[in-house]
């Protein structure tokens, strides 16, 4: 009995207790909002919501690192404008460069809604507004690269076009058939029009085609201030273990009967000739990018150019063909090696009578780019 006794009162005493505890108060803390950042699938890879909103943003760039050589020999040795006078010139060089963009997409009634800013600066200079463009229903405005900004892979290519304006630009596709137009103004320029001297904007007109393996493009373009224009003519094919790129660029040139320079025409960047007047006439130029391995691709180029004698409105008798080959290597996840040597050959010979002036040149342009990117 002393043993039952004892049982039943220590089960009492347990419910004693718990029934104390029970009558205390349970308080129970809110639990802090935290809102975590989504992906944004519908803008594409890299973008995210920014927090309390439907905006999605993109947030990218790439630090660059490049060590850079050429030489250069001339008949003589008039090379003012390359920034020496020895017949027989070489420079090695260093160069840094970054680039920071921010991309943004917000769905809305009208189709997405994007903005792209891109800020770039070599190294110990002033940081440039590079592009800013906004886009909406296949409509495009700011300062950006339009349809002339259509390179081929490689190193060896260089039209000596300006493709980069203050644009109003729509573009569309239909089926295979992608099409579009532009008005540009020349960033030198502070209006596209005045009671004075009328318009002074450009035009610019594309009109691709693109089905499987093969794509290419046309660009037309004419300066309404100058009248003066150019058309591009762009193909690609992917063949074998890489693809096959060609463009031809024809150009009418600039200050043709006393008209000024057109916008689109740089002047003689590309001419080794320090006392050359004209600007490229036509352009021709291929590229095969040959994916060796999954990190390795090889590019050999070639390109072939003709100037025009701005002075006389005539063919001039510059030419140059310039041939090369680029290597880029995937080092690691989002570091890249780019090494690119060129080799080019430039004939002036009419001119070999002109005191001072040029005879043929030869030289090479090299550079080895480490760049990574985030």
């Amino acid at each position: 009995m002393k043993i039952k006794s004892l049982l039943l009162g220590s089960a009492a005493a347990l419910v004693a207790v718990s029934g104390a505890r029970a009558a205390d108060a349970v308080i129970i803390p809110e639990p802090e909002m935290v809102e975590y950042v989504r992906v944004c699938d519908a803008a594409g890879a890299g973008y995210f919501y920014i927090p309390g909103s439907e905006t999605c943003l993109k947030i990218a760039g790439w630090a660059r690192f490049q060590i850079n050589h050429t030489s250069d020999s001339f008949d003589n040795g008039a090379l003012d404008g390359w920034g020496t006078t020895a017949e027989d010139a070489g420079k090695i060089g260093f160069a840094s460069t970054g680039q920071f963009n921010i991309s943004s997409w917000t769905d809305s009634e009208i189709g997405p809604i994007e903005t792209y800013v891109e800020f770039e600066t070599p190294g110990g200079s002033d940081v440039d507004l590079d592009v800013v463009k906004l886009s909406f229903a296949g409509l495009t405005m700011g300062y950006f690269g339009g349809f002339l900004d259509n390179g081929i892979n490689g190193e060896t290519d260089s039209n000596g076009l300006t493709n980069k304006f203050n644009s109003i630009q729509y573009s569309g596709t239909a089926g295979a058939i992608s099409f579009g137009a532009s008005i540009d103004q020349s960033a030198d320029l502070g209006n596209v029009w005045d009671s004075e001297d009328g318009a002074k904007f450009g035009v610019t007109g594309m009109l691709g085609f693109s089905s499987g393996a093969i794509s290419a493009t046309v660009v037309g373009y004419y300066d309404l201030g100058t009248e003066l224009g150019g058309v591009v003519v762009r193909g690609s094919a992917d063949i074998g273990p890489g693809a096959l790129q060609g463009r031809f660029t024809w150009n009418q040139g600039g200050n043709v009967a006393g008209t000024g320079t057109s916008m689109y025409a740089t002047a003689t960047s590309d001419s080794p000739d320090p006392g050359d007047d004209g600007h490229l006439h036509w352009v021709a130029e291929a590229s095969y990018a040959a994916q060796v391995s999954d990190k390795l691709t090889v590019t050999p180029g070639f390109s072939w150019r003709q100037w025009r004698n701005d002075e006389f409105g005539s063919e001039s008798d510059d030419r140059m063909w310039k041939a090369g080959v680029t290597l880029d290597y995937a080092l690691a996840a989002n570091l890249a090696v780019k090494a690119s040597v060129q080799y080019w050959d430039f004939r002036d010979a009419n001119r070999s009578a002109v005191p001072g002036g040029l005879d043929d040149a030869t030289g090479w342009s090299n550079f080895l780019r480490f760049q990574a990117s985030f």
